[in-house]
Formats: structure tokens, C-alpha cells, sequence
């Protein structure tokens, strides 16, 4: 068993990058936006600004479509060791870069592996994970995130930008010397009819030569998907996969819909607004911090607690979180004395941090892999990853523009509502995915009349409080 586990390690290093680009702009937009750096060639305005944290998103987008197209052919592995190519290209552009161009450039790269690296190894560690331990590996897909996230802001405030970027580029470098040698998923081998290859690499990724029965499993699972079609009708026109495809598509949006581009991407600009005496910077380290804890509790709680009221009470914890933050926002733009509050926002980002940790942070993502059919998860996870870019690109472009001209506690108050309507949907329609093999939650999507006619009831009725 102790193999299962290097290889879900090797195979989310790819996410450590990924992290570390949503955590590059926080300690590097106030360096560039002020001229920190007289090193570095660029400066950016607030609207360049904007673009270059944003961008990163318009990217994630482009990496999910050539994803869909070459996961089945290539092979996940092969696909998520393609995906440190751009990743590599990126860091290197931003190391050299002489103008905003080149910055946006670079992001934009560093989305496309972002995309490509956050729908294929979700699809990967849900495939080759036991079902007693899948919540685990597939929320370490976050946890490894959070650490890259959390990597950027304590070194970042400390180095030059060029700098950053080199000590950065070790993230995907480091991911292709030790995934390189990780077996490809048996779902995988068994779509190209390899079931010796596949057996061998059950028989690697759990350390016993036993697996003949968990081989068959697959084998006739992947020949009952395959034996339906993989596109647009099959996704949206059966009841299992197109539940499925509502309920990752709108846990994603609650995830991004929550504030956690504006935390993450911005929160030195954030903390340096509330006059706290603690510089912005080190208020991040912490935050990142307690980020990466909070993360880690949740990966190991996750298959003990179950999904659904991890979910719930992530999103209502997130909403109390922001609600602190935009009352205090709210007070100073009224032109109230805040001088004795300053420790709220502070207090509410944290906090913020550690409900979404416990549940919306690593949930969503980790059930994409468990909720789609073989058949479709390419493409049910494309189409999760590019509506939840959309969102994410909004929520990021829209912050700065919405903060400067109308205050921050607008967009505070927005977090907090999208919150707590995601812990109404999850209480009504997110079905439990604990414990369950992938073939056993399957039946429960494809499940008997009745349990549909249940499933449309708590549809029509999330339906009636949207």
C-alpha cells in the first residue's frame, strides 16, 4: 500500500506549480504595481494588473480544451508530463520578461498547464486510488496546491522577481524527474485493451501481486462505458451523467463564487487596506500557512466524515468569514471609526481560509474524478474546469475594477450570499460519495426510477431558491 501512495505523491507534484502560480501574485503585484524592484524592467497599473492575475485563467480555460482532446490518446501520464512543458516555458518568460506583454504572455502559459495539470491528475489519482483511501489521495491534489500557494507567499516578499521565477521553475522540474517513473492508470491500459499492462501496473501501484479481481472490476467497467458514446449527448442527456455534471459544475462555482481567487491573488493588497500593524506580507505568510494545515486536517477527515457535510459546513463557515471581512470594509466606507478593528478583516481572511479548507477547497476538484463515468470523464471534467475558469476569470478581473469604484465590502457581501446558497445546494442535491467504488457510485447516478424522481424533487427545488 505504501506504493499507492509515492505515486498519488509523484503524480500531484504537478499541482505544486499550479499553486505557486495562484500564490505568485500576491507578493509580486505590489512589487510591480510599486516599483519595488529596480531590477525588473516592468510596472504594472492597476488594470495591467488585473490582466496578469487573470490571465491565468483565460489559460486554464485553452489547457482544458487540449486536454479533452488528448487524454484518451496519449494516456494520462503522458498528458500530465506534456503539461510541465508550458509550465517550464512560463516561469522562464517571467524571469526574462521587459514589458506587461511578455507578463501576460506568461500567465497565459501558466493556465494552459494549469488547466491541462487540474483536469487530467484528478482524473489520474481517482483512477489508480482504492476506494478506502481515494478521498485522501485526491484531496492531497489540493493540499500539494495550497503548499506551492503558501511557498510563494513566504519566500516571494524576499526575493526579486527574476529571482521568484527561477526558485519557482524547480516546482516542474522537480515533478518530471519523479513522475517520469509512475505507472500509467490501469483505466487507461484497459481503454487500449493492454490488460497485462494494466494488471502489471495494479500490481505495482498496490504492492501485491494479488489483483486479478480488482483487474476484472475495471475490465468490465470500462467495457460497459465504452460501449456508450463520449460526447455532448451522452454528458448532458443520461440522468446519471448529466447529475453528475450539475453537481461538479456548481460545487466549482461555489468554490471560486466563495472569494478564493480574490484571497489568494490579492490578499497582501487586502491586508495593506485594513491599517493593521502587522505588515500585509507577513499576515499572508500566516495565511498561507494556515491554509496548508487546515488543507491537510481535511485530506484526512475526508473519508471518515463523508463529502456532503464537509461541503456544508465549509460553505457556511466561508460565508461567516467573509460577511467579517465585508462589515469591516462596510464600516470604513460609511466613514466609521474602525481604529479598534482592525484585527476583524484579518481575523475574518483566516478564518475564511480554514472553512474553505475544510471542504470547498479539495472537494469539488476531488469529485470530479469520482462522479463521471470513464466514457465521459474527459470530457465531463473539461467542461467542469472551463465553467469554473470562467467564473474564476470573472471573479479575479472583476475584484480590483469592483474594489476601486464602489469599496471592498461589495465584493465581500457577493462571497458571503454565493456561500451560503452553496451550502443550500449542497444540502438538497450533492449526492455522498464516501467509500463507494467508482463503479458503485455509477449505479447510484444510473439508479432506479424512484431514486431519480427523488433526485428531480431536491432538483426542482434548488431550482425554486435560485
Amino acid at each position: 500500500m505504501k506504493k499507492i501512495y509515492l505515486a498519488a505523491i509523484a503524480g500531484n507534484l504537478g499541482m505544486l506549480t499550479v499553486g505557486q502560480y495562484f500564490g505568485w501574485a500576491s507578493p509580486t503585484l505590489p512589487i510591480l504595481m510599486q516599483g519595488k524592484d529596480e531590477t525588473y524592467p516592468v510596472r504594472l497599473t492597476s488594470e495591467e494588473a488585473s490582466w496578469v492575475s487573470s490571465l491565468l485563467m483565460l489559460g486554464a480555460m485553452a489547457g482544458c480544451v487540449i486536454c479533452v482532446f488528448i487524454v484518451n490518446v496519449i494516456g494520462r501520464k503522458n498528458t500530465m508530463l506534456f503539461a510541465a512543458v508550458p509550465s517550464i516555458t512560463s516561469w522562464l518568460m517571467i524571469a526574462f520578461a521587459t514589458s506587461s506583454w511578455e507578463l501576460y504572455i506568461s500567465r497565459f502559459l501558466a493556465g494552459l498547464s494549469t488547466g491541462i495539470t487540474h483536469s487530467v491528475t484528478v482524473i489520474y489519482i481517482a483512477e489508480i486510488s482504492p476506494p478506502n483511501i481515494r478521498g485522501i489521495l485526491t484531496s492531497m491534489l489540493t493540499v500539494i496546491s495550497k503548499f506551492g500557494t503558501t511557498l510563494e507567499y513566504v519566500i516571494g516578499p524576499f526575493l526579486s522577481v527574476s529571482n521568484l521565477a527561477f526558485v519557482s521553475l524547480a516546482g516542474p522540474c522537480l515533478f518530471l524527474i519523479t513522475f517520469i517513473w509512475v505507472p500509467e492508470s490501469p483505466y487507461q491500459l484497459m481503454r487500449r485493451n493492454a490488460r497485462q499492462k494494466a494488471i502489471n501496473s495494479l500490481i505495482q501501484l498496490r504492492g501485491e501481486s494479488d489483483v486479478y479481481k480488482e483487474a476484472d472490476d475495471i475490465e468490465r467497467s470500462v467495457q460497459v462505458d465504452l460501449t456508450n458514446n463520449t460526447g455532448f449527448r451522452e454528458l448532458l442527456c443520461m440522468p446519471g451523467n448529466r447529475r453528475a455534471l450539475i453537481t461538479v459544475i456548481s460545487l466549482n462555482a461555489i468554490h471560486q463564487m466563495s472569494g478564493v481567487q480574490a484571497v489568494e491573488q490579492y490578499a497582501e493588497l487586502i491586508f495593506d487596506q485594513t491599517n493593521n500593524k502587522l505588515d500585509g506580507k507577513y499576515l499572508t505568510m500566516i495565511l498561507g500557512t494556515v491554509q496548508v494545515i487546515c488543507t491537510i486536517i481535511c485530506m484526512f477527515i475526508t473519508d471518515r466524515s463523508g463529502r456532503k457535510s464537509l461541503l456544508i459546513i465549509s460553505a457556511i463557515g466561508s460565508a461567516c468569514s467573509t460577511a467579517m471581512v465585508a462589515t469591516y470594509f462596510q464600516l470604513q466606507h460609511n466613514h466609521v471609526n474602525t481604529s479598534n478593528l482592525t484585527w476583524l478583516p484579518a481575523v475574518g481572511v483566516i478564518m475564511y481560509v480554514i472553512m474553505f479548507s475544510v471542504g470547498l477547497s479539495p472537494l469539488p476538484i476531488a469529485m470530479i474524478g469520482e462522479l463521471f463515468p470513464t466514457n465521459v470523464k474527459a470530457l465531463g471534467s473539461t467542461v467542469t474546469v472551463i465553467a469554473a475558469g470562467v467564473i474564476a476569470f470573472s471573479v479575479t478581473k472583476l475584484y480590483l475594477i469592483i474594489a476601486d469604484n464602489f469599496g471592498i465590502h461589495i465584493p465581500f457581501w457577493i462571497f458571503t450570499a454565493c456561500s451560503l446558497a452553496g451550502a443550500l445546494f449542497t444540502f438538497l442535491y450533492v449526492p455522498e460519495t464516501k467509500g463507494k467504488t467508482l463503479q458503485q457510485i455509477q449505479k447510484e447516478l444510473h439508479g432506479s426510477s424512484g431514486v431519480k424522481k427523488n433526485f428531480r424533487k431536491k432538483y426542482f427545488r434548488v431550482s425554486f431558491f435560485c
